[in-house]
């Protein structure tokens, strides 16, 4: 693994962690609203650096936050339309 490719898991990872808290907090208990804007930096960015880096995926740190993400969405959408 070269350097960029640890940098880039490395933020991914702790942008990650930080928005799955940060909805977390916005949903369940109404502190604060929800960062769309960094949701969808980290979206783009996380498609972007996995084409680029392909075993970036391979890292549990790096894609267990993003699976989180996708459960707190169908959690919302559930929500939402229920």
């Amino acid at each position: 693994m070269n350097n960029p490719e640890r940098i880039s898991s490395i933020v991914l990872s702790i942008l990650g962690i930080v928005i799955v808290v940060d909805t977390i907090l916005a949903q369940f208990f109404s502190i604060g609203v929800i960062q769309n804007n960094l949701v969808l930096s980290y979206c783009i960015a996380f498609v972007l650096l996995s084409i680029k880096y392909e075993s970036i995926v391979k890292k549990k740190y790096v894609v267990i936050p993003m699976y989180l993400m996708v459960l707190q969405t169908i959690y919302s959408l559930i929500l939402k339309y229920t």
